[in-house]
């Protein structure tokens, strides 16, 4: 029993010794491997540079051309915002990509079946593309070709509304804006100017009965001098229109009624009248009505249809004189007076309500299409009143003059 103690004791010594050296030779290989950290030696073990979970999300980072990707979630926004059922696919997008957006060419399906093909800069639609929409089960027509910018029509393009109803033109911001042409579901056929979507400026209707309208549009109506022929009689109005309507003018024969083939007989001979000074009643019923219409046609002509752009240019010099984006009344009177222009407060008040100004709304202050408004009423009423405001002629030519050297 002594002997079996002895070699159980010396066993244990043994041991215990390779147990030391082992772990001597691990603290060896610990410092030769530069991990100088652990709760024995007090220093807290170093944060990884990049985590596991950072390195996988690069992984995934979207560069270069793509093959497709899906969006799907349970009853969560897609990307559009729009909801998705319970793991439905709700778009998809095939193209190129750039710094994890869309960038380059490619074609994207929308969760209500919208498609669209063509040209994206930094994730919206920007250049050259199509877009598709639904026309019942499984079918897609062709809505509008051509240009985008920041995912809102732009440029030249054409758009196909449906019922044979077709716009081809510019386009800003989504809207109609400059010039273009609109056929519509009745035959009619317009070519003119546009400006926020509605036709505004000079156009020309052609309607599908033969009948013709040439002249000013305002607000997606008739506004203005303008002419119009009708088929069925030959007779021509030219006047002035208010409100889709003519108002004032010359109603005459401009070709032979082609309802009256044959020469009309005489039945009754009526004495023949004539107006006293035809010229002057003319005149004085056309100046009426546009005098009538002045504030109205300020308020709703798009500002580059009142000035040139230079002219904006001089206008936007002046009223930045002050240094603020909107004036108060009696700052607003001095950057009239700085034009040449001079008028006392409730005049100014007038003229800034027919322009549609507000005192309440716009809390009392005067912005720069205010201001440019104003001064086109101003500039019309110089031409029928020509004492309606007290004005520097040679001032308002300088400040709207010629286009300067660096415009």
């Amino acid at each position: 029993l002594a002997q079996v103690v002895v070699f159980l004791e010396s066993n244990q010594v043994a041991l215990h010794s390779a147990a030391m050296a082992a772990t001597s030779r691990f603290k060896v290989d610990l410092m030769t491997e530069g991990l100088n950290y652990g709760r024995f030696r007090g220093t807290d073990r170093p944060r990884q540079v990049k985590p596991l979970w950072l390195a996988s999300t690069a992984k995934s980072q979207k560069d270069g051309t793509h093959r497709t990707i899906y969006w799907v979630g349970r009853n969560t926004p897609a990307e559009d915002g729009t909801l998705v059922d319970n793991f439905k696919t709700a778009q998809s997008y095939q193209g190129d990509w750039e710094n994890n957006q869309k960038h380059g060419y490619g074609v994207q399906t929308y969760a209500d079946g919208r498609k669209y093909e063509g040209e994206w800069s930094r994730g919206k639609r920007s250049g050259d593309g199509v877009l598709w929409i639904p026309a019942g089960k499984n079918k897609l027509r062709k809505f509008y070709t051509g240009g985008w910018l920041n995912d809102k029509r732009h440029g030249r393009g054409t758009c196909f509304y449906g019922k044979g109803e077709v716009y081809q033109g510019d386009w800003d911001g989504d809207k109609r804006h400059g010039h273009g042409q609109m056929k519509y579901e009745s035959g009619d056929l317009y070519l003119g100017e546009w400006a926020n979507d509605l036709r505004n400026g000079q156009g020309t209707l052609t309607k599908a009965n033969g009948d013709s309208y040439e002249g000013g549009w305002l607000v997606d109506n008739r506004e203005g001098s303008g002419s119009y022929f009708y088929a069925a009689t030959g007779k021509v109005f030219v006047g002035e229109w208010v409100d889709d309507m003519p108002k004032a003018g010359v109603y005459s024969q401009a070709q032979s009624n082609p309802g009256h083939a044959t020469k009309v007989p005489v039945t009754t001979t009526v004495p023949r009248t004539r107006l006293v000074d035809p010229s002057v009643v003319l005149e004085s019923a056309l100046q009426e009505v546009r005098t009538n219409r002045t504030g109205f046609r300020a308020k709703n002509t798009p500002l580059d249809a009142l000035f040139a752009g230079h002219e904006l240019n001089d206008l936007a010099d002046a009223f930045s004189v002050a240094g603020k984006t909107k004036l108060s009344v009696l700052d607003a009177r001095g950057v009239f007076l700085s034009l040449g222009i001079q008028l006392g407060e409730e005049e100014l008040r007038d003229l800034l309500h027919q322009v549609g100004w507000s005192a309440e709304h716009d809390e009392g202050l005067v912005d720069f299409e205010n201001f440019v408004r104003c001064v086109a009423l101003i500039l019309d009423y110089e031409v029928t009143e020509p004492n309606f405001v007290e004005a520097d002629n040679d001032a308002m030519e300088v400040a709207l003059s010629e286009p300067r050297e660096d415009q």
